[in-house]
């Protein structure tokens, strides 16, 4: 998110929003204009890709869910410290039970949906079903699973009635756990919590989300324009109940590719911050700002394919890779070695979960890599390769990584592996369905706790897009789930990932970090290590 899951490989620039649709003409938007009027508050931004989709239930990917936290608000939204706080979002108080199971939600007075219509407890009562119900068929849809029935009603075992999620009147809802969830606040901020208008989504049917018209929010910002993989405008909403705090009137999102062409716009004023890499980094110097952003870049193998069915297979592709050369020479952002799938940051029992469970659960070895190729093989009783194809997208970086990995795979075993570079969506789609045989892609925090990257990979869960399955981490990770005692959780995960590193369905490449370049004159910028990389209701424009 989070954050993400899911956006992927737009290691380039800000991968930053929206969805699918009709926009207006470009003559519309001001995309193209500089901030040299001081008192403007408008920014300039290049988005990179064109969002998949825009309706909370079903969006998977980071760059339409760093859209809709601009469009929607939930019961919360979270700050530069990343924990919620009454009062952050439309509910302005909550309690909990002793116990943990009972949260009671109050909701704002006076907060309206950008169509003047009073947001209500209702409204999220039938966005959270809506988003649990099997015919919607939301990836995400697990993420709710620590409410009561959650996972019943969304396998369609009970009725709706029977999900522990009620509103008690307009401005009151009650939430029921199935066990203690200790992040249980911070998913509320989540994409796939968000509400929406009940009365409109009712109305729109199958067209919501496909056009401006089509659309209703609630956060900061509003949808202005949306010209198809040109550019995107977002205006400032006048009904948000928090508009007195929001000083950005507009954000102009561009969508090029094109490394150099974004570099040169940036040089030019066109743009007020970019996302590098590479060998940007050096060109801006002193300039370069870095983030760690909470990701962990990998390969996804596909455990449905007859050769990638092999673990050893999937190990010797994994450990054929040199990470430190793969950061330093060909990313140069920031980003450091992953040889474990939890990343640095994520909070554990004492600290940091990646230091108390182990900074590495496997080495690189090019020997042991081709004694592990060679012994897959024989297990499959084959004595060549196939054709193998690497899916990445189509931006620049993510180019010049795929083909580092296609140089590794060929020197160090000897493997001819044929490189597809697709649009941003169209490899989200083959991802989804297993249109792939190897996939260069990436997976976010979306709350502050390893369980996140790690429920990722149960049997059933909606964004396992490898289709891994082990019922013995199955049965950990739902361990971990059950237990109020946080010491057994960590334990229990700490256990699930050493079996995920040792079945190796994913082969973790690198704990991201964005290295951007931003103006002096931008303030206010928030950026996460979980959930949605940016949120710009603070953002403003200084004088200059």
């Amino acid at each position: 998110m989070r954050k993400f899951l899911i956006y992927f490989l737009v290691l380039t620039f800000l991968a930053a929003s929206v969805l699918t649709g009709c926009g207006s003409s470009r003559n519309d938007s001001s995309t193209t204009k500089s901030n040299s009027d001081s008192t403007k508050q408008v920014l300039h931004l290049n988005l990179g890709d064109e969002p998949p989709l825009l309706d909370p239930a079903k969006s998977t990917d980071g760059v339409s869910f760093q859209i809709l936290n601009s469009v929607l608000e939930g019961l919360v939204r979270l700050g530069a410290d990343e924990k919620p706080k009454e009062g952050s979002g439309l509910a302005k108080s909550w309690e909990v039970s002793n116990d943990g199971l009972t949260y009671i939600f109050h909701l704002k007075d006076n907060i309206k949906w950008s169509d003047g219509n009073p947001i209500t407890a209702y409204d999220f009562e039938y966005s959270w079903k809506r988003a649990l119900d099997p015919k919607t068929a939301s990836e995400y849809a697990y993420i709710m699973y620590p409410i009561k029935n959650a996972e019943a009603y969304n396998s369609g075992q009970v009725s709706a009635d029977s999900v522990g999620v009620k509103a008690l009147d307009d401005k009151t809802l009650k939430v029921e756990l199935q066990e203690p969830t200790p992040y249980f606040l911070s998913l509320t901020a989540f994409i796939t919590y968000l509400p929406l208008e009940k009365s409109f989504v009712e109305k729109e049917g199958d067209k919501l989300a496909s056009s401006l018209s089509d659309l209703v929010y609630s956060g900061p910002f509003v949808l202005k324009t949306w010209n198809h993989e040109q550019n995107i405008v977002l205006v400032k909403n006048d009904n948000y109940w928090d508009k007195n705090n929001v000083k950005l009137s507009e954000i102009d999102f561009d969508m090029v590719k094109d490394l150099n062409t974004v570099a040169q716009g940036y040089d030019s004023g066109q743009y007020d911050e970019i996302n590098i890499s590479g060998d940007f980094v050096p060109k801006y110097k002193d300039q370069v700002k870095v983030h760690p952003n909470g990701f962990t870049y990998f390969l996804g193998f596909n455990n449905l394919n007859p050769i990638f069915k092999n673990a050893n297979i999937r190990k010797a592709f994994t450990l054929a890779i040199d990470r430190k050369s793969f950061t330093e020479n060909v990313l140069k952002d920031g980003s450091i070695p992953a040889y474990a799938f939890v990343p640095n940051g994520i909070t554990g029992l004492n600290g940091d979960f990646r230091k108390e469970a182990g900074e590495a659960l496997f080495k690189e070895d090019v020997n042991e890599a081709k004694s592990l190729l060679k012994k897959g093989m024989e297990e499959l009783n084959i004595t060549k390769l196939p054709k193998i194809t690497l899916l990445a997208d189509d931006t620049d970086v993510a180019k010049k990584e795929a083909q580092a990995i296609q140089q590794f795979w060929k020197n160090n075993l000897g493997a001819d592996v044929t490189i597809q570079n697709v649009s941003y969506k169209i490899r989200l789609q083959m991802f989804s369905k297993q249109q792939y045989d190897v996939c260069l892609t990436r997976w976010g925090a979306d709350y502050n706790d390893p369980m996140t990257f790690l429920d990722l990979w149960t049997t059933n869960a909606g964004n396992n897009n490898v289709k891994y399955s082990n019922p013995k981490y199955d049965e950990l990770i739902k361990e971990a789930k059950s237990t109020n005692d946080n010491a057994v959780r960590m334990e229990k995960m700490k256990e699930a990932e050493k079996i995920l590193m040792d079945d190796m369905p994913v082969g973790p490449l690198f704990y991201s970090a964005t290295a951007y370049v931003q103006r002096d004159y931008v303030k206010g910028w928030v950026r996460h290590s979980v959930g949605v990389d940016s949120d710009w209701k603070w953002t403003y424009i200084e004088n200059h």
